[in-house]
C-alpha cells in the first residue's frame, strides 16, 4: 500500500490541529468545575438574640437560629454571603446532626449549605477566668445554582467565663448533666474536591490519543 506524502502531510496536519481544541475543552470543564465549588473561607458571630447551650452530647440553638457573617474577612466563592442560619447537633457520640448545618444567605449563592458528617467539641482554658468550647464539624459545602460540592470543615465556639472559672469546672458541669448558654461564633472553610473526570472529558483524551496513533500508523506506512 502506498501513501503519497502529500496525502499524510495533510492528515498529519488535520489531527495535530484537533489537539489544542480537544485539550482546551479539557481544561476549560475542569476549571469550570472548581470555580462552582464553594472554596474559601468566612466568619461569623450570632445574632444578639441568638444562643447556644451545650450538654454533654448535644448542642440546641434558639429560634431563629441566625448568625452574621463577617463579609470583610470572607474570601473565595464565600465573599457574596451576609448571614444565614445554624441547626441542632442531636448527638455528638453518634454524629446525628440536624442537616444541612449552615445555610448561607445573601449574595447570587444564597440558599448554599454545608451538611455536617462528623462533629466533636473540646473544652479549653482560653484565659485566667474564662473556658472555650470549641466544635468541630467535617463535611461538604454544596453550591445553591449548581449542586457542586465541596469539602468542609470549620469550627464554632462558645465561651463562657466567671470569677476563677476553669476548663475543668465546666466539664465537671456537663458530666454531671448541667448544661452551658451562651453565643457563639464560627469560622468555616472549603477547599477543592478533586472529582473522576465527565464523560465528555474522557472521549475528549481519547481523541487526542486516537489522532496520535493514526499519525505514527501513517508515518510507518509511508
Amino acid at each position: 500500500m502506498v501513501i503519497s506524502k502529500s496525502n499524510f502531510l495533510k492528515g498529519a496536519v488535520a489531527a495535530l490541529a484537533t489537539v489544542p481544541v480537544v485539550a482546551a475543552g479539557v481544561f476549560t470543564s475542569a476549571g469550570a468545575a472548581q470555580a462552582a465549588q464553594l472554596v474559601g473561607e468566612f466568619s461569623f458571630s450570632s445574632d444578639p438574640t441568638v444562643s447556644a447551650t451545650l450538654t454533654s452530647n448535644s448542642v440546641s440553638f434558639v429560634a431563629p437560629k441566625t448568625f452574621t457573617i463577617n463579609q470583610s474577612l470572607s474570601t473565595g466563592n464565600f465573599t457574596g454571603f451576609t448571614s444565614g442560619t445554624i441547626n441542632n447537633i442531636t448527638s455528638f457520640s453518634t454524629n446525628t446532626i440536624v442537616n444541612p448545618f449552615l445555610t448561607l444567605l445573601g449574595g447570587a449563592l444564597s440558599g448554599s449549605t454545608f451538611i455536617a458528617n462528623t462533629a466533636s467539641y473540646d473544652i479549653r482554658q482560653a484565659a485566667p477566668n474564662l473556658v472555650a468550647i470549641d466544635i468541630t464539624t467535617i463535611g461538604t459545602f454544596k453550591n445553591a445554582l449548581t449542586n457542586e460540592e465541596s469539602d468542609g470543615e470549620g469550627v464554632l465556639t462558645l465561651q463562657t467565663g466567671g470569677r476563677g472559672l476553669t476548663a475543668f469546672d465546666v466539664e465537671t458541669l456537663l458530666t454531671g448533666g448541667g448544661s452551658v448558654s451562651t453565643t457563639f461564633s464560627g469560622f468555616y472553610f472549603g477547599t477543592p474536591r478533586v472529582s473522576t473526570p465527565e464523560p465528555a472529558t474522557m472521549l475528549g483524551l481519547g481523541l487526542v490519543g486516537v489522532g496520535v496513533a493514526m499519525s505514527r500508523r501513517r508515518k510507518t506506512v509511508a
